[in-house]
């Protein structure tokens, strides 16, 4: 999950330049961005906190990502790739200990505004 999400973050980095800086559209995919870089720290904190080793690596999201050309057919892939990762978040909550589950359901409930905050750029972008 953690190289997923960071793919996502670096991803929207790049979807960020189909748009005017500043404009409307451009602040939606920025608090999106944020939020993706968030939750691979949170993710990162979590794993070192267990003491597992993870990988710096940026999941095969990324590359998908940056292929797709125009706004529209980005934003339409971006809204998948966050319901992959809410639905992975959510099946799971039942393995994780409680801080973990806790954290799980934080992102899981971001993934989900990013989506509705999508969904909302996507009805004002041209088809």
């Amino acid at each position: 999950m953690l190289e997923a999400e960071r793919a996502g973050a670096k991803a929207l980095v790049v979807y960020m330049d189909s748009f005017p800086r500043n404009s409307e559209h451009w602040k939606t995919l920025r608090a999106i961005q944020a939020d993706e870089a968030h939750n691979c720290a949170l993710i990162g904190k979590l794993l070192e906190k267990a003491g597992v080793p993870y990988s710096h690596a940026t999941g095969e999201f990324y590359e998908k990502a940056v292929a797709m050309k125009g706004p529209r057919q980005q934003v339409e892939f971006l809204v998948r790739g966050l319901k992959w990762a809410a639905k992975q978040f959510e099946e799971a909550l039942p393995t994780l200990s409680p801080e973990a589950r806790d954290t799980f359901v934080r992102m899981r409930d971001s993934h989900l505004r990013s989506i509705a905050a999508c969904e909302s750029l996507l009805s004002t972008l041209p088809r």
